[in-house]
Formats: C-alpha cells, structure tokens, sequence
C-alpha cells in the first residue's frame, strides 16, 4: 500500500510538472519525425540517516507532439538499474546508454516512466548543488533515528550550496563606454525550496527558525490545527545572493516523530523588469523569489516573506579555542578572588602568605580583614575607652571633695583639700591659677577623646572628630562593608565554581546541566572538541567559496550597472544548459528538478520512509499560472 501511495504522489508530481512547463498546444500535420519533444525530469535522491544519498530515481515525462508513431530515443547518462513505464503500455527497450521506445500521439501524448540508478553509479554523480542535513539533540550531533523517542531541545541545520560556478571573461562597456573584460564567478542560479516540515504541537515547543542576515534566511512558520509548519526558500544566485547558505530549525521536544520532509532544488532567474538599475533590478529579484516561495509553500499558508540572507557566524573556527582563553581567564580571575590553595589558619601578616607562601584572594584578604577588626581592632577599642573610662574617674570633677586624699580619691577631691589647706598662702594661688584649669582642661579632653567634642588647648578649643567612640564606629561600619563585599563575591565565587588542587573546575551538575561557569566552559569545550569540531571543519571547507562569492557580489556592484546585463545574460547562458540530468532525446527541450527527501524520525521501529506529498502540494499551487490539463489523468496501482 505504501508503495502505491508514493507512486501516486510521484505521478501527481508530473502531471503538475507538464502543466508549468509545457507552453500552449497547438495543431499539427503528422510528420516523420514529431514536431517537438520535451523531456522533464525530476531527479529524488533519497538521503540515508548520516546524511549520504542511498538512492537515486527519476521519474522522466516525455511529451511528444504531433500525429502519427514515433521512435524516440532518450539518453542515461549513468547506468540504471531499473526502468518502468508508469503510466501507458508502450514498451521501453534499454540497452547500453539508450532508452528507445515508440510513442504514438494525436496533436500530443506523454509517457512517464521511473528509472533507478545503480548504486555503484550514486559516488561518481556531481549534482549541481550539494545538501547536507545535520540533527543535534541538546547540542550533540546525533543520527536522526537517534532522535525517535527521545526529549530535548533538538537543531536541524541544511546546509545548501550551489557548485556550479566557474570562471569567466565578461565584457562590457564602462561608464566611459570604454570596453571592459573582467573574469567574474559564473553560478548557473537555483532556487531551493525546504517544505514539509511538520512539527506536532503536543510534541513540540518554542519552534524557531532563525536567519542571519547576509547567511541564512529565515523559515516562515505557519500554525495550523495544532501542526506547526516551517518552510525556506533560499535563492543561490551570486552576486546577489551567497552561493552558499543554511537554514536553522530548533525547537524544544518530547517524544520526538519528525516525517520525511523535502528539500526542492529548481534552476530558475526570475526575470527583473530592468536592468539599467541595480537597485530596481534586485527588488524585482527579490519579488520573483517572493512569488516563487508562495506558490510552491505549504497549502496552509496564504502569504510569505523573504528575509535578508545571514552567514554563519564570524569566527566559529576560533570557538574552541575562544572558550578556553574565557576558561583561562576565569580560573585567573576565580583565584584572584579565593584562592582554593590558601590556609587562613596558618596565614602570617609579616610575609603576606600562609604557611606553605600561598597569597590570599580578595575574598580571602577580605575575610581576614574583617577577622582583624572584629576580634582584635574592635576589643582595642572598648580597651581604649574602658581606659579613658578610668582616667575620667581618676580625675573626677570640681565638686569632689572633703576626703582625706587616698589612692580612691580622684584629682579634684585631692585638688580642693590642698586648696582648703593652703588658703591664704601662694600655693593656693598656684593651685587655682595653674594646676586646677589644667586638670579642668584634662578632664575635658579625656571625655572629648572617648566621645568627641571640643578639645581645650593652651590657645583655645578645637574641634576633635577622632575619637575613639567615632574611630570605633567607623570601624563597625567598616566591618558590615567588608561582611557585605565579602558575600558578594562569594556569590560570585559560587557561580564560577569551585577548582581542585590543580586549579581545574570542579565537576558538579545540577538538574542535569553544568552547576557552575567554569564547568559549565569545560564542558561546553569537551563537547565542542568531541563532537561539533568535525562539523565546524567542513563548514571551514566552504568558507573559501563563500568568500570567493562574497568578493564577486563586491565586484559586481563596484563596477554597477554595466555589469549587470552580462552576468545575467552569462547566467541565462549556463542556465540554458542546465536543462537535464540523465540526457534528454536530440534536439528535445529539457527541464529538470531536484528533489531531496529526508528519512523520518519515527519510533514505529520500521526501515526509514519517505514522501513526495509535500512536493507535490506545493507544486499544485504553481497551476494558478498554468493551464488546465486536456485529459484526465489517474495514476495507476504499481506493480508487484
């Protein structure tokens, strides 16, 4: 049955393809040989789960016009190692590189027939443009079924590239109408079409597909009775567009199923309606892609968008090596901040190291400054003032007095007996003149000196800030600081994480992800040097071509306008060629199609499946600019 199906759709396919590109019919008198023969191909090469091409089919429909019987001789490039006629009962003899058959037609009759290439045949194949389909399931290179059941956040990237470019000599005429020959890069242009992307809402979140703007563009992502579909088109026509770009799919996934999806691949310039100007040119160019990405999208969709082309990111060859300068850097600055080999026990404040010459970090010094003021700075203080507290006493004040003087009495009481006992005499002079407004002044600045005040000199009073009470207080402010400097970066200390003996991160996961950022790092690096630096390789191999059309984009538009009318008539040249794939009959017009059709990621545990409904659909949506077909077309049941 299934079988059946995918033939089906194969036959729809080509009915749809006579309808594009098969211009109006028109009478004609039997002939010898038939007025016109066109030969459309459309070649699916089927992609194995690493991304390799297994398999090879084409299914040609040849359209012969005119009234009689005709022997038609087509061409196979390649060796076949089957051939059907699908849809009539004409028989085809092959045999060497030819394919003969005998057609007879009434104004017009087609034949469609499936040809399977050997597979010996599929390694010395050069398509025109290469397709390379990578999965990733959080963030590792897997095999799609290695996806089939499984959760996490999964990347599909498609890379494309159009390798038909060669060198050529293109002359024009300058502004000076001076003639000009310059060697420019020369791309047959194609269009590709990425379609067929269904993606479950009960299985999938979060979709993206994202583009870089001059590298990739960016998918159109349409919601529809909870499927999400996701669809590119990507021109590969340098200079204005890159000859090699990628597209992006990521999305967050449980139990993953994921159906075949297709990548159509058409050779195709859409004709801008001037040439004199570049800039009108390019926008006529950018709406013919427009128009090409709506009629071939998914039937869900009314209306698409073509975002500017990205590139793959500068520098991605310099990652690894990225991380492990950050990596390096980050161990520097964590040791800076607490050094896992420094013992405070044993830390001596004469060296400035403990006792094996380890240097504190800053958490480390802070720590230990705060120890300092907490347990030894701060008790000197309630000393200092415990003894201010004591001299205070000592001196009393001048209401003391009446006591014989005595080591309890204070200095006023034994001030005042002196003063009562000498009154009369010089001494009690002295004693009030001299001594008494010094101990005054003394008993004044012993308070000042504890709690702050005015100090009282031999020329007047001062403002005194400095006292032990504000000392001490500034100190327990300056405590707190240090308390709150020294949580926060042992928050920090905890988010780089911690490091062993050697100074290397500290394994430690949580929720099955890095628990810290050095962690985190090293083994974001292990994954990169394990798994995604082969990856990051080849995307380094097309970096050279990606650059070499970079560089023709920039000649074309320094010498502008004048340069325009060749490369399109030299495109419109190689595109004049690239009209089929096995060979077509002589003198014949030529079309052909390249389609790549992924494997399915499905957990039925069956042999890997794919489909052409998609293709099909899309391209249906073209016959709005075709014609109605003449006769009625039913495919039939496909052979045993």
């Amino acid at each position: 049955m299934q079988k059946k199906t995918r033939l089906s759709q194969l036959l729809v396919l080509f009915v749809v393809l006579s309808l594009v590109f098969v211009p109006p019919l028109s009478a004609a008198a039997p002939q010898a040989a038939p007025e016109k023969v066109i030969d459309n191909e459309l070649v699916v090469s089927t992609l194995g789960g690493d991304g390799s091409i297994v398999a090879i089919k084409v299914l040609n429909q040849l359209r012969v016009f005119g009234d009689g019987s005709y022997s038609i001789q087509d061409s196979s490039k390649f060796k076949l190692s089957s051939i059907r006629n699908l849809y009539g009962s004409e028989k085809i003899n092959y045999s060497g590189d030819k394919v003969n058959v005998n057609i007879s037609a009434s104004g017009f009759s087609d034949l469609y027939y499936l040809a399977q290439l050997d597979k010996d045949e599929i390694a010395k194949i050069d398509l025109p443009v290469s397709v390379k389909v990578e999965y990733y399931l959080d963030g590792k290179k897997v095999q799609p079924s290695q996806m089939a059941g499984k959760s996490g956040h999964i990347k599909i990237v498609c890379e494309v590239e159009n390798l038909t470019g060669e060198l050529k000599t293109l002359e024009f005429k300058d502004s000076k109408e001076e003639t000009v020959t310059k060697e420019m890069m020369v791309y047959t242009p194609y269009a590709v079409s990425i379609s067929g992307v269904q993606l479950d809402n009960d299985k999938f979140a979060n979709i993206t597909a994202p583009g870089v703007a001059g590298e990739s563009p960016e998918g159109v992502l349409a919601n529809v009775q909870g499927v999400t579909s996701v669809s590119w088109t990507v021109p590969l026509i340098p200079p204005a567009y890159p000859a090699k770009q990628y597209t992006v799919l990521e999305a967050d996934a449980k139990n993953i199923e994921i159906p075949s999806f297709n990548i159509g691949v058409m050779p195709i310039l859409p004709t801008t309606s001037s040439i004199d100007n570049l800039t009108g040119s390019l926008t006529q160019l950018y709406d013919g892609f427009n128009q090409i990405e709506q009629g071939i999208g998914a039937s869900n969709k009314d209306a698409t968008l073509l975002y500017g082309l990205a590139a793959i990111k500068d520098g991605l060859d310099q990652v690894a090596s990225g991380i492990g300068t950050v990596e390096s850097n980050l161990k520097t600055i964590r040791v800076g901040l607490a050094n896992p080999n420094f013992d405070a026990e044993s830390y001596n404040m004469a060296t400035g190291t403990d006792a094996k010459g380890a240097t504190p970090g800053a958490k480390d010094a802070i720590s230990l400054m705060k120890n300092t003021i907490d347990s030894q700075l701060l008790a000197a203080f309630g000393g200092q003032k415990m003894a201010l507290g004591l001299m205070e006493n000592a001196i009393g004040t001048s209401a003391d007095s009446g006591q014989e003087p005595s080591l309890s009495t204070s200095l006023y009481n034994d001030i005042n007996y002196l003063k009562a006992a000498t009154a009369g005499t010089p001494a009690q002079q002295v004693i009030t003149q001299a001594i008494e407004p010094k101990l005054k002044a003394m008993n004044n600045n012993v308070k000042v000196f504890r709690d702050g005040g005015e100090m009282i000199t031999a020329t007047g009073t001062l403002a005194f800030p400095a006292s032990v009470s504000a000392v001490e207080l500034g100190s327990k402010t300056l405590s707190e600081k240090l308390g709150q400097l020294e949580g926060g970066l042992t928050m920090a200390v905890i988010g780089l994480g911690a490091l062993d003996q050697k100074g290397e991160p500290v394994p430690v996961m949580a929720n099955g992800k890095p628990g810290s950022l050095l962690y985190a790092l090293e083994y974001l690096q292990q994954s990169i040097n394990g798994k995604m630096i082969p990856g990051i390789n080849q995307l380094q191999e097309g970096a050279g071509k990606i650059g070499s059309g970079a560089l023709t984009a920039k000649d074309a538009i320094s010498v502008g306008l004048q340069t325009t009318p060749v490369m399109m008539a030299a495109m419109n040249e190689k595109l004049a060629t690239a009209d089929t794939f096995l060979g077509k009959p002589d003198g014949a017009e030529g079309t052909v199609t390249y389609v790549f059709q992924t494997p399915a990621i499905t957990t039925e545990g069956q042999a890997m499946k794919y489909g052409l409904g998609a293709i099909a659909v899309a391209l249906i949506l073209l016959i709005a600019v075709g014609r109605p077909p003449k006769q009625a077309f039913e495919a039939p049941a496909e052979q045993a």
